[in-house]
């Protein structure tokens, strides 16, 4: 395997490593948008080097091949979808540990939890790149969609556990986890129909506003779900 040459880090190994680390880090930004828009098959991994403004063979190099590029496309997603949910997770997690709640106190943490998770995917923030990605494999799933759901994983059981608290139903009962997708789902169509919600509410797009609207619906859904559970 041809590597990239290594005469220009004679400036010093830090140095070396550092535009290592950056040329490797851009393929994968320039990987994301170009999956996101093309799908596996069809993106070229020649327009990805010269978009990243690197040499073709640091394709090789840093991945192996364009499925390493293309499963490092979905850990570098995964990794940070996870990390802009954390804090909204070690709360709901700590919420959990915490004994004596109500159930309304349970509804009102569980309902902040889902309430953040909107905002983390309204957010403009979040590159409209990720969500392209992820609904190519949800529809078409390959070993990337693993490499994102177990991400998404600890989201879900955090979910569950807060459905059975406020249902009585086990956990792992089909009817929990459906529950707890469908949750999400009413999330998650603001972002993948997003033109089709801008086109009926007669937005431009989605500000503080119109994110408001959609966690105010969050929240009185869950009200209606969940406050006369058992």
């Amino acid at each position: 395997m041809v590597k990239p040459a290594k005469a220009k880090c004679a400036v010093g190994r830090s140095a070396c490593q550092d535009r290592s680390e950056r040329t490797r880090q851009r393929l994968i930004e320039v990987a994301v948008e170009v999956f996101s828009d093309l799908g596996f098959e069809a993106a070229s991994t020649r327009t990805i080097v010269e978009r990243a403004q690197a040499n073709l063979v640091s394709i090789p190099y840093y991945f192996g091949s364009k499925l390493g590029l293309y499963h490092a496309a979905a850990e570098y997603i995964g990794t940070n979808i996870a990390e802009r949910f954390r804090p909204a997770c070690e709360r709901a997690r700590q919420g959990l540990l915490e004994s004596g709640h109500t159930h309304n106190e349970t509804l009102k943490l569980f309902t902040e939890f889902i309430v953040e998770f909107a905002h983390v995917m309204l957010g403009t923030d979040t590159p409209s790149s990720w969500g392209k990605f992820i609904y190519r494999e949800q529809f078409d799933p390959t070993e990337a969609f693993e490499i994102i759901h177990l991400k998404f994983a600890p989201m879900l059981e955090l979910g569950a556990e807060y459905v059975s608290r406020l249902t009585g139903r086990p956990v792992d009962a089909p009817e929990t986890r459906i529950q707890v997708m469908a949750l999400m789902s009413m999330v998650k169509f603001t972002r993948v129909d997003r033109a089709s919600v801008l086109r009926t509410m007669g937005w431009s797009t989605f500000g503080e506003e119109e994110t408001a609207v959609v966690e105010g619906m969050l929240r009185r859904n869950m009200q209606m779900l969940f406050a006369h559970s058992a």
